[in-house]
């Protein structure tokens, strides 16, 4: 029996209606359809406020039933804040979050993001880029950027002294030759110091001080993050603090405390600080003249990298919108993004195809990236673990005996990671 015209032009017209249905994803379909808003979370600064207004703008342009609320908090209480808020049940959709994922994804307030980050997706994201926003094997987080380290050095010091900067990630100092630069470099007035051999930028916490345990193939926690016994207090982590503690007490080459602004004004010659200061110094301090040098090694090279990443609420009423606008910041305008924030690229793509990442001082960082990066433990508690290296990093450098300090903050690191999982 032949079908009549009528029926046969109705049904071509039901699957016209789904051939153009299908290809828009289930949040195009709800941003076309109905109002939607979505509050974004930041860490306070106002450079990367005006950089996110800018991206968030083009996202509302492009998708003009979708209100973004964008609010940005100082780091000192940002997570705080994050925390207040999802234990009220009132968390921002989309937000900011860093090597803390652990412990809010073990509290149940992110969303699993696995199923929205395609294979080319994930694939286009250096391996440093999901480590912190991974736990447990699921992802919680997409990258904005990376950000890593390298060694300032004051130009007119350096010349003076006749020593040479290396410009390429195999020229790295070793520990002995950077401590005889920093020795030499340090100058003295009977008791007071004039010039400082070495500063560091982020002064005794774990994001300067793990590198340096690394290089000497030590660490702070079991691989599966639920011991520090055995890490924290093995003979190369032990030997490596060791080393460090010399820095203060042997060879006089750092200060106990910070030196606000030291390196800029000459107090310091050798800075050790990330990738962002390039932008402080040339447009707070524009006459001085400093170089970048990569980071010092030891057995292997390393530097912590980390920075942050984009995270959905597991309470929002929109997860798929939420990925949209994650997906539009994370990936669609990641170039604009490094080039307005000064942070490093986190994607292959963008570093093979931008020539500025293969020439120096970008070169330093991004190899290092590559090559050097490790990265803080991401375990669940976190906090804890900066709190206690905190601590023993100020015992190490007043002198303290650095078998036993770090004896005693293993002990306590392990009661905490039981509590805390990992």
């Amino acid at each position: 029996m032949r079908t009549p015209p009528t029926r046969l032009l109705a049904g071509l017209l039901v699957l016209l209606l789904v051939v153009l249905i299908l290809p828009m994803s289930t949040a195009q379909v709800a941003m076309a359809q109905q109002k939607i808003s979505l509050r974004f979370w930041m860490a306070a600064d106002p450079v990367l406020e005006a950089a996110i207004d800018e991206l968030l703008k083009g996202f509302m342009k492009a998708n003009p039933n979708v209100t973004v609320q964008r609010d940005a908090f100082p780091f000192p209480e940002y997570h705080q804040k994050i925390t207040t808020a999802a234990a009220a049940g009132d968390a921002p959709d989309v937000f900011w979050m860093d090597v803390r994922t652990a412990a809010f994804a073990a509290q149940g307030s992110l969303l699993v993001l696995t199923k929205y980050l395609t294979p080319q997706n994930k694939g286009d994201l250096i391996d440093s880029g999901l480590i912190e926003p991974v736990w447990k094997g699921q992802v919680y987080g997409v990258p904005m950027h990376e950000l890593t380290e390298g060694l300032f050095v004051n130009r007119a010091i350096f010349d003076e002294a006749g020593i040479k900067i290396p410009q390429k990630l195999e020229d790295a100092w070793s520990w002995d030759e950077f401590v005889n630069h920093a020795r030499r470099l340090t100058r003295r007035t009977g008791d007071r110091t004039d010039v400082w051999g070495f500063g560091v930028l982020r002064h005794l916490g774990d994001w300067s001080i793990l590198p340096v345990i690394a290089q000497n193939n030590g660490w702070v926690l079991s691989p599966d993050l639920k011991k520090a016994t055995g890490s924290m207090n093995s003979p190369a982590t032990v030997e490596a603090m060791k080393w460090y503690q010399d820095l203060f007490t042997r060879h006089r080459v750092m200060a106990v405390d910070p030196i606000p602004d030291g390196f800029p004004t000459g107090k310091i010659a050798i800075f050790q600080a990330p990738s962002t200061y390039r932008a402080f110094l040339d447009r707070r301090f524009p006459d001085f003249k400093y170089a970048v040098v990569p980071m010092f090694k030891n057995k292997r090279c390393a530097v912590t990298a980390g920075g942050w990443n984009v995270s959905i609420s597991a309470k929002t009423k929109s997860p798929d919108v939420a990925w949209s606008l994650t997906d539009y910041l994370t990936r669609e305008k990641h170039a604009e993004w490094v080039r307005a924030s000064g942070y490093l690229p986190v994607r292959k793509s963008l570093i093979a195809k931008d020539q500025t990442f293969k020439q120096y001082p970008w070169e330093i960082f991004t190899a290092q990236l590559q090559k050097c990066a490790i990265h803080r433990p991401n375990t669940a508690a976190y906090n804890y673990f900066s709190d206690t290296f905190l601590a023993v990093a100020k015992d190490i450098a007043l002198g303290r005996d650095v078998q036993r300090t770090l004896d005693d903050a293993a002990g306590r690191l392990d009661v905490a990671l039981t509590r805390g999982g990992r």
